[in-house]
């Protein structure tokens, strides 16, 4: 039987498990329709002082033993939890390479795998036993039975460490300390690493933008730039990597992506993006004929470029008025006009009077 002493079970959930900042308001989440056929996660939750709680790929869900091979490709998914809106949610940094969105990859390279290993495994003290009381025998079958804590092929193999520090600076030691684990999709190797509460530099060089679940699986595209197949299909059809879960592991909302508007020459634009990875909130508000002084987004851009501020909305509690000349009169019969779906020159659009249901992507 394998068996995990208290004060590590400690070490790896202080090393390993994330906690959300407290919040003042606890929710109850009814996911939506669109994501009711997905299986449970056995993952264990961070519970707060306010019984608010959340869990995304804690340390049971993904395999992280790496075993390169010459065909492999090593794709790093680095993700980020926001928790700056209503409910917290993933994004992951994607990279437009020929107008594909793809997560940043490189070939597998068995030459850079440490020959010296081998070597060691030779020498004479290796058929030495070291004197072990018998009171401690128990201890030492309780830690050496758990591959996962004490394999030393759990770590990244090095090849990774080293790309993650260059294009990233982020560093071996905190690359391992935050590495989730892998999914293997046609000899394609999928890294996750939580990004979350690390600093990364970013180079100029490559096309990075953050995308998050809505973008991958349900408009396979962002900014109207097309998300690789391979990544559509893999979080599609794995709810593991595809979901927050609650303390009743229940899926958390997702939040859908939106495009803030603005009003130009009394028609309504998108806001084109200044900076890239641009995380200031943009304070545009517009205000509209009948639903007033609103924040307003569109879910499609009015116009094919590529280049918008995107937003994180939830929608779930929304109101929804389903034709176009809708009146202030009919608006008043609204009792909750904290987020209004409307249409408008047939592009579905958002008024948005709270400003925790959206953030910035």
């Amino acid at each position: 039987m394998i068996s995990i002493k208290p004060e590590i079970e400690d070490i790896i959930n202080n090393k390993f498990m994330k906690k959300i900042q407290p919040r003042a308001v606890v929710y109850d989440v009814n996911p939506p329709s669109i994501y009711n056929t997905v299986n449970e996660s056995d993952t264990e939750t961070i519970k707060l002082e306010n019984n608010s709680t959340y869990n995304y790929l804690n340390n049971n869900n993904l395999h992280k033993i790496i075993n390169i091979t010459d065909d492999m490709e090593f794709n790093y998914v680095l993700y980020s939890i926001v928790e700056n809106s209503e409910k917290p949610y993933v994004k992951f940094l994607m990279n437009n390479t020929d107008n594909i969105m793809k997560f940043p990859n490189e070939k597998g390279n068995t030459e850079n795998i440490d020959s010296d290993s081998s070597s060691d495994s030779d020498s004479d003290t290796d058929d030495i036993i070291p004197f072990i009381e018998e009171e401690d025998d128990e201890e030492l079958l309780d830690i050496s039975s758990n591959d996962d804590d004490y394999d030393d092929e759990n770590y990244l193999p090095e090849q990774c460490s080293q790309y993650i520090e260059k294009h990233f600076g982020i560093t071996d030691e905190t690359s391992e300390d935050f590495y989730k684990g892998y999914v293997n999709i046609e000899d394609k190797i999928y890294i996750f690493i939580d990004t979350s509460i690390i600093h990364m530099n970013l180079s100029d060089e490559y096309q990075y933008s953050w995308v998050i679940i809505d973008e991958i699986i349900h408009k396979k595209s962002s900014n109207n730039i097309p998300i690789c197949n391979i990544v559509t299909n893999m979080f599609s059809n794995n709810s593991d990597i595809q979901n927050i879960y609650d303390e009743n592991n229940d899926i958390i909302e997702s939040p859908i992506c939106v495009y803030i508007c603005q009003s130009e020459d009394s028609k309504y634009t998108n806001v084109e993006v200044t900076e890239q990875l641009s995380t200031s909130l943009v304070s545009n508000k517009v205000t509209h004929d009948v639903l007033g002084n609103i924040t307003m987004f569109s879910t499609t851009p009015f116009f094919n470029k590529n280049n918008y501020n995107r937003y994180g909305l939830f929608t779930s509690s929304a109101n929804y008025i389903l034709h176009t000349n809708f009146t202030r009169y009919e608006v008043e019969y609204i009792k909750d006009k904290s987020c209004v779906r409307f249409p408008y020159n047939d592009v579905e659009c958002w008024a948005v009077k709270d400003s925790t249901l959206f953030s910035h992507i």
